[in-house]
């Protein structure tokens, strides 16, 4: 179920579904599916058509593979694999997983660049902020790669702890985050833009899209706020230049992946 109402952002309550495909947000500037697989084990004959796509292995091990190749790649847990447009590809299984769940980003391309992989396990993680607003960034489609639009990684918070803090927003990116990793607990997400503010309850799985607003979460104690986060923006403005929101000027974000705008404060 998907629902806003809300200026600048929506919600998408986990379907729970399995061996389907789910959508869970569907824009003009950037589409966002799953696929649980329990009795499926190959999903075949696909194709990034006129976007290009990310697949994000959330739980469990695959392979994908494309059909101008004969080579096969290996996709384990957080792993991000990044398919050009035009590109027919299919994804299954791996020996001895018995189960699988996919996300797949996908966002309007002008130009086609090469597939590539980036590994969660290889990634150094950016130590940011401080209790009560500790995070580990995972940033894994970066600036410097060749993509029209996306950019992307997850974030891993403390138990208890902010995360997107200090508040910050892009409101020329649209984004969104796909929550994991949290049990049976919640955290809370705010999005605060000049018109309205909105809050909403999210638990694993659940994922909120904000077209823009700052963005900031709370997790409740005894979990940590995790989550997928993908940027679609224009290919003329692909950085992660943000504006700091003006009550918070002052305070240190630590280590970041984020660039200050200019006039920020």
């Amino acid at each position: 179920m998907t629902r806003g109402g809300w200026p600048g952002s929506m919600m998408h309550r986990d379907e729970k579904v399995v061996d389907a495909w789910e959508t869970i947000f569907s824009t003009d500037s950037m589409t966002l599916r799953r696929f649980r697989m329990n009795s499926t084990v190959e999903l075949e004959d696909l194709s990034s058509g006129q976007d290009e796509v990310l697949l994000v292995v959330m739980k469990g091990r695959g392979k994908v593979g494309l059909k101008s190749s004969k080579d096969l790649v290996e996709l384990r847990e957080k792993d991000i694999f990044y398919i050009p447009k035009d590109t027919g590809f299919f994804f299954f299984l791996a020996k001895g997983s018995d189960s699988n769940e996919l996300i797949v980003a996908s966002a309007p391309a002008t130009r086609r660049h090469e597939p590539f992989l980036r590994r969660f396990a290889e990634t150094t993680p950016i130590e940011s902020g401080t209790a009560p607003y500790r995070r580990r960034i995972y940033n894994m489609v970066r600036e410097a790669d060749k993509v029209d639009r996306f950019l992307g990684g997850f974030v891993e918070g403390d138990p208890g702890n902010w995360t997107s803090f200090p508040p910050h927003r892009h409101d020329d990116k649209p984004e969104a985050y796909v929550y994991y990793g949290m049990g049976a607990k919640f955290g809370v997400q705010m999005v605060i833009t000049d018109e309205e503010d909105a809050s909403y309850l999210v638990r694993e799985g659940d994922a909120v899209f904000f077209e823009k607003g700052y963005h900031p979460n709370v997790a409740a104690p005894g979990t940590g706020m995790n989550f997928l986060w993908v940027i679609s923006a224009p290919p003329d403005r692909r950085n992660l230049s943000v504006e700091f929101h003006p009550a918070f000027e002052g305070m240190q974000s630590g280590a970041t992946h984020l660039k200050t705008r200019a006039g920020s404060t």
